[in-house]
């Protein structure tokens, strides 16, 4: 072992609560993958500043960029990862997005609320995107109330047409 190397092993730690979380299940195989990437890159005082692209991650991973890109955003949309400092490729800028891992501290925050670990994928609930079809089932009511007779529904150009509805 050489002079310089530090004694202590680096490793990157995947805690139990976190894998079994509901975020992390919903997470698919490519931004596991450039989680386990940005947390590689963590040293234990970069917290906050963890500067990484998508660019490098495509190229790390093996993908397109706008697939890591794709990564990149979930994690931050399921709260394993904020944004500090959004990244510019610009013709004279030129920088990667500084990031911030929820599950460890802050080590850029000045006041010590903030320094805390929010672990805001612990938070994280899936969002149902459909809307339960509701049939409304209100009676035939004509100008003077309820009728007994039989009303016959207009064409419609989808769906059934004449069929008849009986008034309650």
């Amino acid at each position: 072992m050489s002079k310089h190397r530090s004694k202590q092993q680096r490793f990157v730690q995947l805690f139990h609560w976190m894998l079994r979380g509901e975020a992390w299940r919903d997470l698919d195989p490519v931004a596991r993958s450039i989680y386990i990437e940005l947390t590689f890159r963590y040293n234990g005082s970069n917290n906050g500043r963890i500067g990484y692209s998508a660019r490098q991650a495509a190229q790390d991973l093996k993908i397109s960029k706008d697939t890591a890109a794709r990564g990149l955003r979930s994690l931050e949309e399921h709260g394993f990862v904020v944004v500090e400092k959004r990244g510019a490729f610009h013709c004279k800028i030129r920088h990667a997005s500084e990031y911030r891992l929820t599950i460890y501290d802050n080590d850029i925050a000045t006041n010590f609320a903030d320094k805390l670990a929010t672990k805001e994928c612990m938070r994280w609930q899936k969002i149902q995107k459909t809307v339960p079809v509701v049939i409304p089932t209100v009676p035939v009511v004509g100008p003077n109330g309820p009728s007994n007779r039989t009303v016959q529904r207009e064409k419609r150009l989808y769906g059934p047409s004449g069929r008849t509805v009986r008034a309650v």
